[in-house]
């Protein structure tokens, strides 16, 4: 997740310059995400969820949640399926001075007691398991009663599902014609596997759990425009005002955030 699909980060993996150049890349694209007051994430990263909680982050990835729920004031522990994220989110709170513990676990199978956190967040990390209700199990058992639950997942009904994947490379690219759609929109993510979601899916999985379900659709600039990388799409995304972008994407947008309390 180092968000370098043009292969232009030039920067020494590691460095304090490279860390923050994937923040970057990533925080303009999270317009989405900002805040009333235009803090980077404000719209989610909420303090009384947050500050002085236990926190678990489900899939640290290259620790830019990471690093941002630390700077919230959370008592963090962060948790990635792979060796590479932990040693790179471990660097990166050596080299900014953050403090949380960081530890490779597999979240279909936690290795925390019962009731242990606060508050859990996991930014699409897992719709990339084929047992996404084992994870969200999982990810219960450890939170407490009241405890806060933000994840977000890929959306089904979106402009890259239906438009991107299946009229464009489905429909005019042929692929349907030996492949399902879900195979082409999995072959087009940025995962060996992803599953996708409509909110009565989504819905129906928490509520049994959960209460004061709220689901929000969001999406990238980029979908609006399903043409190839180039310099004319990036300056088509830089055109568009966020508030029209949105007015779009809040309804066809890839991805679900989810925002719940475990029920008491």
């Amino acid at each position: 997740m180092t968000y370098d699909w043009e292969e232009t980060l030039c920067i020494a993996p590691g460095s304090h310059e490279w860390f923050e150049e994937i923040d970057r890349r990533f925080m303009q694209s999270a317009y989405y995400a900002r805040g009333f007051d235009n803090s980077p994430f404000g719209r989610f990263l909420k303090p009384e969820v947050v500050k002085g909680k236990e926190v678990l982050e489900v899939g640290c990835g290259m620790g830019t949640h990471a690093a941002m729920l630390a700077r919230a004031g959370a008592s963090l522990t962060a948790i990635d399926l792979t060796e590479r994220a932990i040693k790179v989110t471990k660097r990166r709170f050596e080299l900014f001075g953050l403090s949380g513990k960081i530890q490779q676990a597999d979240c279909e199978n936690l290795p925390f007691s019962d009731a242990a956190f606060d508050t859990v967040w996991s930014w699409g990390v897992i719709h990339h398991s084929s047992h996404t209700e084992r994870c969200l199990n999982e990810i219960t058992r450890v939170l407490r009663p009241g405890g806060h639950l933000m994840i977000m997942v890929y959306y089904r009904p979106s402009i890259v599902y239906y438009i991107n994947c299946g009229l464009i490379r489905g429909v005019l690219g042929g692929y349907l014609l030996r492949r399902s759609l879900q195979e082409i929109y999995v072959n087009s993510s940025d995962g060996f596997y992803a599953r996708v979601f409509t909110k009565p899916e989504l819905r129906a999985i928490a509520e049994p759990n959960y209460e004061n379900v709220t689901l929000n659709i969001v999406g990238l600039k980029a979908e609006l425009f399903p043409i190839p990388r180039c310099w004319l799409k990036e300056r088509l995304e830089d055109a568009i005002p966020d508030r029209f972008a949105s007015s779009i994407l809040s309804r066809w947008g890839s991805m679900i955030v989810m925002e719940a309390e475990k029920k008491r």
